[in-house]
């Protein structure tokens, strides 16, 4: 399955999608919506954005 996210409405499986809705759809269908402009894929978000980032501290000068 492909993920896709929509840049125009469209209407998918009797189902009505939106601008930014994120969609998962086979590959041939994945090929045709962004052919015609109607999505993009999804951004892949590396694993390093998807942890916790230690909160560093400022000590106060003394």
């Amino acid at each position: 399955m492909t993920h896709l996210v929509l840049t125009r409405p469209h209407t998918h499986a009797g189902k009505a999608y939106g601008v930014g809705d994120r969609v998962e759809i086979d590959a041939a269908s994945a090929e045709w919506l962004i052919a015609h402009g109607i999505a993009t894929p999804e951004p892949i978000v590396p694993v390093s954005e998807l942890e916790p980032k230690p909160l560093q501290r400022k000590e106060p000068k003394q």
